[in-house]
């Protein structure tokens, strides 16, 4: 009680001094300070005092808040410096009330039972709301990789050593699986240390046999067994070798880690769920359980393996033989959807809150949402497996391709479980790799100018350095819609590049001078540099829309249809790397010379929008359109410029034609109505350029004089007169506007030359005449005066608080208002 009393007798002291200190402040305006500054010493002194003293003060709050984290606080040696630092204040404070937030909980006794212990008890309900999306997000935990007894290193170079220390279930010693070998590419790397093991896998028997599907333990009802000791680890293991299924899943996180961090570990037998702490510092000797996970006997379920494969092999050394992945079960199905959250609502009626997926799973203790939340990822596995194992069996036919489902299900499997994880190098120069600059700019295509190219390569270069050297994940450094702006603005300056960097990360904070070095280089070196279209091109794929070779089953099937009456024959399709066009053309003739045409050039992800192709003009004849025989050769026709051939094209305007005459695609799409200049040339019969009458064709024997009038004469002569009355009325019109300002120019006394006429012209009395600047603004209203000129109306403009709430006094109650 006394501390109580206490604690209320200090909240009314802060109290007090927070009013006091509100009420002065507020006595003078902020805009009012540099006036009273100039006209009073003292007041210049006093404030001068309080702005180092209260400086001083939020420098050492901030040095304790920071204490024992890697938050570093902003640099506060003047006023100035407080609104460049704010950001970094802000982010002090929202860890101060995380952490009190957190300290409540623990006071109150919400967080009490977050861990569970080793007995099967139904945890306790929370009866505090849950955290929110960011909560669960983002932490600030120290580094468990720095506890770790092989701490990950970020910057080597040597091709990745299987963890492996001994190798159960082997069909191959471990002595000869730990062998390199090399790569198509000239590289080098390790085996698959069960490589054989895995080929050589079945599934047992109950795979294939229809059953029952075996119901799960009740979720409410039974929690999972936490593993964090040694100990704990042997009883688990002793309990999964008696199993015939096991469900694993695992819990990833990549934020504040280069590459990556194995968090937690999931495993369920029929009767059993446990969660394996895989943070402890003694992580590796999890390879015991290699015992169960090689062993083919028993079948390991897991869904969309893809990564998990990877991850247990680079943070634990653990692999997997009998894997059977349920992603590949339900695609071969051909279910809707397939992800684990459709299949645990379809056979268990359960639903899972996608808030935990992208959690911070280094937590400890683990809050109860996310612990429910990992445990149901592999506790209905099973179950699902069951129902799956039956419907693959219920469709598969010996007579049809697929065959057997199951086995199908294995080959995927195997594929997944095949494979090898190897560590990422940096590739500058060409960019080459899952985290390289020519993979990003697949994703997201950009068009650069070279020194914007290069200043792009330079971050992104500088941007994986600094990630590897604080062991962060790349886009906790800079994201990528930041790397892209910086390569578009190429700031030099640092408030620059802080302004395009948001939000501001602490590693980017302490190496943004360097940063900038990095930009001002780039840019010098980029003026000679490569443009983006030298190294942006297709790799390792075929692209048949960039021209690449065609796959031999597609020319077998173009080879075998039959050509059709004026189409190409076969033989003319060849493979080819460059964009798919014909060496020569009917039209063109031979002016593109087997290449892309000048101005269409265009970088691999970065698709134009509005081509514009220009090439020379042919002779438009009539020959151009023939179309060619199935057993004629292709050739260009080659024909002289007749003056009298008549255009195949639509009519354009007649001008002097030039033998370098060049004209645009895109903007011959469309042709305006031709104008005549006299009703005499409209009766004339329509000529070509080069005066042939009615535009015979004189290289076509079929021709036909005839005339081709352009508009009906009386049409025209009818329009003309139209337009000629129009026209007057305009004139008519602008002849009384003249008369009406002359005047009004007379009376008020200026003649039409813009001189004033003295007669007639009284002085002006400036003495009785009104005042502007005071000048009586008239109300419609009477009584209301406006108000004066308010100097301080600009600093009260600021957010209203709440309106006040408006008391109802007794007996009396408004209900409606008219």
């Amino acid at each position: 009680m006394a501390s109580e009393k206490s604690f209320k007798e200090l909240k009314g002291e802060v109290s007090s001094a927070l009013v006091k200190t509100t009420r002065t402040a507020g006595q003078i305006a902020s805009e009012d300070l540099a006036f009273q500054r100039s006209i009073n010493p003292e007041v210049d002194r006093s404030l001068n005092q309080q702005s180092k003293r209260l400086l001083s003060l939020v420098r050492r709050l901030n040095e304790a808040a920071t204490a024992g984290s890697d938050t570093v606080p902003p640099p506060l040696q003047n006023t100035e410096s407080v609104e460049d630092g704010w950001r970094g204040m802000i982010d002090i404070v929202d860890n101060l009330l995380e952490k009190a937030d957190a300290c409540l909980d623990e006071f109150t006794g919400v967080v009490k039972k977050l861990t569970p212990n080793h007995q099967d008890k139904d945890p306790a309900p929370n009866p505090k709301r849950p955290l929110s999306r960011r909560e669960y997000r983002f932490q600030n935990i120290p580094k468990p990789q720095q506890f770790f007894r092989n701490v990950p290193k970020n910057h080597e170079t040597t091709p990745f050593e299987p963890l492996l220390q001994s190798k159960p279930n082997a069909v191959v010693s471990l002595e000869e699986s730990l062998v390199l070998s090399s790569a198509q590419d000239g590289s080098t790397h390790y085996k698959h240390p069960y490589e054989k093991e895995i080929t050589q896998s079945v599934y047992p028997d109950t795979a294939y046999l229809q059953d029952e599907p075996k119901p799960y333990q009740p979720f409410e009802s039974t929690a999972a067994t936490w593993v964090d000791t040694p100990e704990a680890v042997q009883d688990m293991l002793r309990d999964l070798r008696n199993a015939k299924e096991i469900a694993v899943d695992v819990e990833h996180h990549d934020t504040h880690t280069y590459v990556g961090l194995v968090s937690l570990m999931q495993i369920s037998t029929r009767e059993k769920d446990w969660i394996v702490d895989t943070l402890v510092p003694w992580r590796e000797d999890l390879q015991v359980l290699n015992e169960v996970f090689t062993d083919p006997r028993i079948i390991k379920v897991l869904h969309g393996s893809n990564c998990d494969i990877l991850w247990l092999q680079r943070d634990l050394g653990l692999y997997i033989v009998g894997l059977f992945d349920t992603f590949h079960a339900s695609r071969l199905l051909g279910y809707p959807k397939r992800g684990l959250a459709y299949l645990l609502h379809r056979f268990a009626n359960f639903e899972t809150d996608k808030r935990y997926q992208m959690a911070d799973w280094r937590m400890r203790p683990l809050p109860e949402q996310m612990y429910d939340y990992a445990r149901s990822d592999t506790h209905f596995l099973l179950y699902i497996f069951d129902n799956l194992r039956n419907e693959l069996l219920a469709k598969s036919h010996p007579s049809s391709p697929d065959g057997n489902l199951i086995d199908s299900v294995r080959d995927s499997s195997k594929a997944e479980a095949l494979q090898r994880y190897e560590r990422q190098f940096y590739d500058a120069k060409m960019g080459s790799g899952m985290n390289g600059w020519y993979s990003l700019l697949g994703r997201f295509p950009r068009s650069f100018t070279r020194e914007q190219f290069a200043v792009f390569r330079g971050v992104h270069q500088w941007r994986d350095k600094v990630a590897r050297q604080k062991d962060e994940s790349l886009l906790h450094i800079l994201s990528n819609q930041c790397v892209f702006t910086i390569a578009r603005e190429m700031p030099t300056r640092l408030p620059d590049l802080l302004g395009y960097c948001h939000p501001i990360s602490s590693a980017m904070r302490d190496s943004a001078p360097e940063l900038i070095i990095v930009i001002q280089k780039a840019k010098k070196a980029g003026l000679t540099g490569p443009e983006q279209k030298d190294l942006m091109k297709p790799r390792g794929h075929t692209n048949i829309q960039y021209g690449t070779a065609l796959p031999a089953s597609i020319l077998s099937i173009v080879e075998s249809v039959p050509p059709a009456s004026g189409a190409l024959p076969s033989s003319s399709i060849t493979q080819s790397n460059s964009p798919a066009t014909l060496p020569l053309s009917h039209f063109w003739g031979s002016v593109i010379d087997g290449g892309s045409p000048k101005g269409t050039e265009s970088v691999a992800g970065n698709p134009i929008e509005e081509p514009c192709l220009a090439l020379p003009l042919p002779p438009l004849t009539a020959e151009v359109f023939k179309v060619q025989g199935p057993g004629e050769n292709l050739a260009p026709i080659i024909v002289a410029n007749d003056p009298g051939a008549r255009a195949e094209h639509q009519y354009t305007k007649k001008r002097k034609s030039r033998e370098d005459d060049v004209f645009v695609v895109k903007e011959t799409g469309s042709a305006k109505m031709p104008k005549i200049s006299s009703s005499e040339n409209a009766a004339e019969p329509a000529t070509t350029g080069s005066g042939t009458p009615g535009g015979e064709d004189p290289l076509d024997g079929n021709a036909v004089e005839t005339e081709i009038p352009l508009r009906d004469v009386e049409d025209d002569l009818e329009a003309r007169e139209r337009m000629k009355r129009k026209r007057e009325r305009r004139l008519q019109k602008k002849t009384k506007r003249k008369q009406r300002k002359d005047e009004k120019l007379m009376q008020m006394g200026v003649d039409k030359d813009g001189g004033v006429e003295d007669e007639g012209i009284e002085a002006f009395d400036y003495e009785n005449a009104p005042s502007v600047l005071h000048a009586r603004q008239e109300s419609d209203r009477p009584g209301k005066v406006k108000k004066g000129f308010d100097p301080y109306a600009k600093s009260l403009n600021a957010p209203k608080g709440m309106r006040k709430v408006q008391k109802e006094g007794p007996g009396r109650s408004m209900t409606y208002k008219n």
